[in-house]
């Protein structure tokens, strides 16, 4: 049986897995499961998320956009990997992040956490 993935690329991202694909001889999906694509902004991103996340005041609501000055700069696809990632995260409890909870959602519909006593 096989299990089908939906990934986001950035724009720049699918046109160099394109390219990339192409000089080796691989159709774009035999690509993408051999080789990584993009840059490490994601995991640079996360790693500055979950550190952000961990110190913010006890009992204010944040949403994973309010975490980073530069939200609108970072490429559309990576927002939303680092949103659903953290969502994640969080409702699996994790040791790491287990004192910040998930507090439902805002009138505009964006998930909202907050860090609670340990």
């Amino acid at each position: 049986m096989s299990k089908n993935i939906t990934i986001t690329l950035t724009d720049a991202e699918y046109e160099t897995a394109l390219v990339s694909a192409s000089d080796l001889g691989l159709d774009l999906a035999q690509y993408v499961k051999r080789y990584p694509i993009g840059e490490d902004e994601f995991n640079i991103r996360y790693g500055f998320l979950i550190t952000q996340a961990k110190s913010q005041p006890i009992g204010i609501p944040f949403t994973v956009m309010s975490l980073f000055p530069d939200w609108h700069e970072i490429p559309r696809g990576v927002r939303l990997s680092l949103g659903r990632c953290f969502y994640h995260l969080i409702k699996r409890d994790t040791a790491e992040l287990h004192h910040i909870k998930d507090a439902g959602k805002n009138s505009s519909n964006i998930q909202l956490y907050v860090r609670e006593e340990k």
